[in-house]
């Protein structure tokens, strides 16, 4: 996928592993920045292959898109977007019960940009928040390739991934914010709502029995552009349901179904 970038027009700066297309830098780190390995954590220094938050201040950076590989054993051809966190434990990297910020609006721009035509048999969507970073003060989200091998080395689809981040970056869109509650890992509701909100942390039903309200008020606090709503899944019920509900009320959030 580098390569594609460097065919876009990104050029080498004086600074070590950051090239530069106009008011756009590209940073190359090399390992990944997310474990490859469950629980593997390493010590102090934390798991990650730069600071970036010292490069983001360095570099006047407003926000991270991490371009990254995505894995899922179907193997399905999938282009995805999504926050990062740990609900609970801190499986792949980042610290236990911690949402990493993020900005709701630019992850919403880079996904209408890979929904706009994508490589043939290849599904575009939302997935739910997961896996680290966890604990940067900058912004930040991933945009992924997948789901093997083949689909990684394809040279066409990792440029059209490229090519949507960065016309995503200058898209500069705005709709309203939301956080969502329940469905799928993959977010088949939040997925079509995305064409007309921008979804910051999602809580997918699999992690509706680790959420407390102090988590609940992270997802509110870490989508950094300003929530305006919660949406439910339809598919919410229950003590689940209750929960989440009286939390946001608490919080004084404006609850939707979907």
């Amino acid at each position: 996928m580098l390569g594609a970038f460097r065919e876009m027009g990104f050029e080498t700066t004086k600074r070590d592993g950051v090239l530069r297309m106009g008011d756009i830098f590209l940073v190359v780190v090399d390992p990944l920045i997310v474990p490859e390995e469950r629980y593997k954590t390493p010590k102090e220094p934390d798991p990650y292959p730069a600071d970036y938050d010292f490069l983001a201040g360095a570099l006047d950076l407003e926000y991270y898109v991490v371009a990254s590989r995505h894995w899922a054993r179907s193997g399905k051809p999938s282009l995805t977007v999504h926050p990062t966190g740990n609900f609970g434990k801190a499986m792949y990297g980042g610290r236990p019960r911690e949402l990493q910020r993020t900005l709701a609006n630019p992850m919403r721009d880079v996904f209408l940009e890979l929904k706009a035509e994508p490589p043939k048999g290849f599904e575009v969507s939302m997935e739910a928040t997961h896996h680290s970073p966890t604990q940067f003060e900058t912004p930040m989200f991933f945009a992924e390739l997948g789901s093997d091998l083949k689909r990684w080395q394809d040279e066409s689809t990792g440029r059209y991934l490229a090519e949507a981040i960065v016309k995503g970056i200058r898209a500069r869109g705005r709709a309203p914010v939301a956080v969502g509650f329940g469905g799928g890992h993959y977010c088949p509701t939040f997925t079509v709502l995305e064409e007309e909100t921008a979804f910051g942390h999602i809580a997918a039903k699999y992690s509706l029995d680790l959420l407390t309200p102090e988590l609940i008020g992270q997802m509110l606090e870490r989508t950094v552009d300003g929530v305006e709503r919660a949406v439910l899944d339809k598919g919410l019920r229950g003590h689940h349901r209750k929960k989440v509900e009286v939390a946001l009320k608490k919080l004084e959030v404006h609850i939707e179904d979907r």
